[in-house]
């Protein structure tokens, strides 16, 4: 998990025990342009943005890469701060004769996407896990590493399935499982001539050297693909309900969308968040001018266990772009944070082109051969905490939260209520009386812009006499945004 310090945040209603005026607002990240470009010989035959993965005080930024020989391969760059990026000179995968670039071994296997996570549970020799699926290689299956760098394919298969597109892996401490967010094919959603619509599956297990389970009896199963009939593979089919969905459009989706790539993070013990990519499916041929096509952004989500998801906020999360911009019509969220004081840095990739443009045969392949100057990543920075607030009405609105322990000497907000709006807060018992000495009347006037704000009583934000206890807080406030409680 990314933080397990009891914050606060108002993601959905939950947080809030009382509300009178008080909205949930979702809030959008700041547009940064690239943070990594194509501009080395080996990267222009393809490269794709494919994860964030902190390691030992700095983060990698990983992607995929097509060398001109079609050899497939990994590489990274690596950062402090997410805004400046570098590539190291690795030294183990030879391009042109040389050594010097930032190449990661994967043993020529070939694969779709791939996601790179650090299992805290596994030796040394073991620690980085690669999951990685392909059709033409039977499936999901893992590979292993010491040091990111290196990694070795594992035998057998995690699952047998047709999956196609990024996954989110991780290692959930709080349930001692690994939860693998992977595609799925919903056949309840049809959107013709497709008899299924794309939408997230989630797959759980305790040990990742056997294949994960799954229900071997669910009903609705798609049938076997014919394109693998004649392979080793003959009978690898898409997956439907043999896993559970848990991202998936209903009735208040427009018919024509799908739910996928839920890049999924772990971010406080008891909340998950997702950034599923929202497709707008085009008529096919010949209505429309190609198959499988369509235009895609970026959609908001978020989970108190990872299994069950709240998405009451389906405004887009990130936009499309004006058309001359990067992301004009396609763009997925790369899995990973890059957490700083005040904001965070997220990360996507994008495309002038739409998902089907010069598609007009089922099969056919849409190259995704890259120029130099063209983005391997772009960078998103968003406020610390900043996804949803609480928001009062400019005339005035009252929120009181949940109970929880008070863990420090001061409570902090991060609020927004800018030079128009104000707040004033109390500290109230668990069972909702006030404590002497917290009141509204006592509290010193909330004003200004803080991540880190701290609430004043008497002059003093010293609430010592109350750390370990369990309370409430009530904020009372106009045009005031509150993104999240530091206690």
């Amino acid at each position: 998990m990314l933080f397990d310090d009891g914050r606060i945040l108002f993601l959905d209603r939950s947080s809030l025990a009382e509300s009178e005026n008080v909205r949930l607002r979702l809030h959008p990240p700041e547009r940064r342009g690239p943070c990594l470009v194509v501009e080395k010989d080996w990267e222009p035959a393809g490269t794709r943005g494919s994860c964030i993965v902190r390691v030992d005080g700095e983060f990698r930024l990983y992607y995929e890469v097509t060398l001109p020989d079609g050899r497939h391969c990994m590489a990274f760059a690596v950062s402090i701060d997410g805004a400046r990026w570098e590539r190291p000179e690795l030294g183990v995968v030879e391009f042109n004769g040389s050594l010097r670039n930032n190449l990661v071994d994967v043993q020529n296997q070939p694969f779709n996407e791939g996601c790179i996570f650090v299992d805290p549970t596994a030796p040394e020799e073991s620690r980085f896990k690669l999951v990685a699926h392909a059709p033409s290689q039977g499936g999901m299956f893992l590979f292993t590493s010491p040091d990111g760098i290196r990694f070795t394919r594992q035998p057998g298969h995690l699952l047998r399935f047709i999956l196609d597109n990024h996954m989110t892996a991780f290692y959930d401490e709080r349930a001692r499982r690994y939860l693998i967010y992977t595609r799925g094919w919903d056949r309840t959603r049809p959107i013709p001539p497709m008899p299924g619509s794309r939408c997230v599956a989630l797959a759980e297990t305790d040990d990742l050297t056997k294949p994960i389970p799954f229900d071997e009896n669910a009903p609705d199963p798609w049938e076997p693909q014919p394109k693998w009939l004649n392979t080793e593979w003959s009978g690898i089919r898409r997956l439907n309900r043999e896993l559970p969905i848990v991202l998936r459009c209903d009735e208040h989706d427009p018919e024509q969308g799908g739910l996928y790539q839920g890049a999924v993070i772990h971010y406080l013990r008891d909340v998950c968040l997702a950034f599923p990519t929202f497709y707008f499916t085009y008529p096919w041929p010949p209505e429309g001018r190609f198959i499988n096509d369509g235009v895609l952004d970026i959609q908001f989500a978020s989970s108190r266990d990872g299994v069950c998801w709240n998405r009451d906020m389906r405004e887009p999360y990130v936009r499309l772009d004006l058309p001359d911009g990067h992301a004009s019509k396609m763009m997925h969220m790369l899995t990973g944070i890059v957490p700083g004081r005040d904001t965070l840095q997220q990360f996507c990739i994008g495309s002038r082109r739409t998902h089907g443009e010069g598609r007009t045969d089922k099969d056919a392949r849409v190259s995704h051969e890259t120029r130099p100057g063209e983005p391997v990543a772009l960078r998103l920075e968003q406020r610390m905490d900043g996804f949803v607030s609480a928001e009062s009405a400019c005339t005035g609105g009252r929120l009181v939260t949940g109970p929880f322990r008070l863990r420090s000497p001061e409570l902090t907000l991060n609020i927004d209520t800018s030079a128009s709006g104000a707040a004033k807060a109390a500290l109230l018992r668990e069972d909702g009386t006030p404590i002497e000495g917290s009141g509204v009347d006592q509290c010193g006037l909330i004003h200004g812009n803080s991540t880190r704000m701290p609430v004043r009583w008497n002059g003093r934000t010293d609430v010592s006499r109350l750390t370990g206890q369990t309370v409430r807080l009530l904020l009372a406030g106009r045009a005031a945004r509150l993104f999240a409680v530091y206690p």
